[in-house]
């Protein structure tokens, strides 16, 4: 994988989960509970992969910049999971 196609592909996972995020707090206030607990694993899942491949980007500048956007994400998760 080029250095190119694996940052777009975790700024495309930093973008996934927020998302998902979104969408279980709004499936939460819908009453919609399985689908709110889907979204908030894939919310996490999202998070873990970018975890998972983040180390192998060459550059410090953009590793640095994924992990901000990571911890940014990680917050949003913790933030629902302590609101359930």
């Amino acid at each position: 994988m080029t250095q190119r196609t694996l940052i777009d592909f975790l700024q495309t996972a930093l973008k996934v989960g927020p998302t998902q995020v979104h969408s279980a707090l709004i499936a939460k206030s819908e009453g919609h509970l399985d689908h709110y607990a889907r979204a908030k694993q894939n919310a996490a899942k999202a998070a873990d992969c970018v975890r998972r491949f983040m180390n192998q980007v060459g550059d410090p500048t953009v590793r640095t910049e994924i992990g901000k956007q990571l911890a940014k994400l990680d917050r949003l998760i913790s933030a629902m999971t302590d609101d359930a």
